[in-house]
């Protein structure tokens, strides 16, 4: 076991950026006879590759080591409330393909995911390019070592799924499943603002709401895998007790819009043409950000983590919705810290995306445990 931990540390690195055996060493404190031996291991399993890295002035050029580009190809999908979104990757993380299907009436969920990953299967064999991966972030709760999706609110085609087992049975690949809050989060560790933070939280702001967390460049889950499920913190609501998400999910905040200005609103990204009615919608808007700000100051106050990326249809919300929050957390903030509260830019593929990467390590993993096990 701490043979694999400390090669699975070295992998944690190099799958962010190529790295010489002496800045391994460095950052991991692991002594260079180790690093040799990991590196032999990653060179004979063949996700790695060597490469001379010319110096700026005189001198010999030094090795680095990255991932083979095309050692693996790895498709991420985003199981989402009303769509699925997908994209292929390759080891590096470079994007090569993007899908988006929304559910049809009549026609089975799984049917649009099928979809989703067969066009994506299709553009990877057109570019002769094999797929050895297929990764989710879907919405809990789930059993991620089973593989099943259990019972995720607003979303009950789903229920009880055994999603991996019927996709290892369809592709023959490896795959695997994890919350879809916590792939955005690693969406925007490798693709979005998150890159050169070590710890943040993202949070996913749809019909469901979540939040992953990165503490120290790690994916805290919690000891049971439920860690920031922030759509299910109780609120009072005429002296009942209810769920966050089911006051002030972004479906339900519609339909508030909607008894507001009497009026039918076809989606949260056609508030924005409403402007005849802005001052009935802006008291709508305020009402949920003092009621999200809480959230978002329990979530600073928990983890003291002070960076917070907010995801999803959140953006719809608008720039007055994010300085509301801003002014309301900085007011009630109890330690006096700076805090960096802004909208992800990586938009709905980012859960597709982190899917993906968290595939290719999860996968990479798998093989080099295998290897040890020889």
């Amino acid at each position: 076991m701490v043979r694999i931990n400390n090669s699975i540390k070295v992998l944690n690195l190099l799958i962010n950026k190529e790295m010489s055996r002496v800045n391994i060493a460095e950052e991991t404190g692991l002594t260079k006879t180790t690093i040799g031996d990991i590196v032999r291991n990653f060179l004979n399993i063949g996700f790695i590759e060597e490469v001379k890295v010319s110096p700026n002035g005189v001198g010999r050029p030094s090795i680095n080591l990255k991932i083979v580009k095309d050692f693996a190809y790895v498709i991420g999908i985003g199981i989402l409330r009303d769509s699925v979104n997908g994209c292929l990757i390759d080891s590096s993380g470079e994007v090569l393909y993007n899908v988006d299907y929304p559910y049809t009436e009549g026609n089975p969920q799984i049917n649009i995911v099928y979809k989703a990953i067969d066009e994506l299967m299709r553009k990877a064999e057109l570019t002769n390019r094999k797929v050895k991966v297929i990764s989710f972030g879907v919405p809990g709760p789930l059993d991620t070592e089973k593989g099943i999706i259990k019972e995720p609110p607003k979303l009950p085609e789903f229920a009880n799924f055994p999603l991996i087992k019927k996709i290892k049975e369809k592709y023959n690949v490896f795959a695997y499943l994890e919350n879809d809050a916590d792939m955005g989060a690693i969406g925007e560790k490798y693709y979005g603002k998150g890159k050169d933070l070590d710890s943040f939280i993202y949070i996913l702001y749809d019909k469901g709401i979540g939040a992953g967390i990165i503490i120290n460049n790690h994916l805290y889950h919690g000891v049971n895998g439920y860690a920031g499920e922030i759509g299910q913190t109780i609120i009072v609501k005429n002296n009942k007790m209810k769920y966050f998400e089911d006051e002030y999910g972004i479906d339900l905040i519609v339909k508030k819009i909607e008894d507001k200005i009497l009026k039918p609103v076809k989606d949260i990204e056609y508030v924005s043409h409403l402007s005849e009615h802005q001052k009935e919608i802006d008291e709508v808007i305020n009402k949920v950000a003092k009621q999200f700000s809480i959230i978002i100051l329990s979530l600073i106050h928990y983890f003291g983590i002070s960076s917070i990326f907010i995801g999803g249809k959140g953006k719809y919300l608008g720039k007055s919705f994010l300085e509301k929050i801003n002014e309301t957390v900085k007011r009630y903030l109890f330690h006096k810290q700076e805090t960096s509260i802004v909208y992800s830019d990586v938009d709905e593929p980012v859960i597709s995306l982190g899917a993906a990467k968290y595939g290719l390590i999860e996968f990479l993993k798998e093989l080099i445990q295998e290897k040890f096990k020889l």
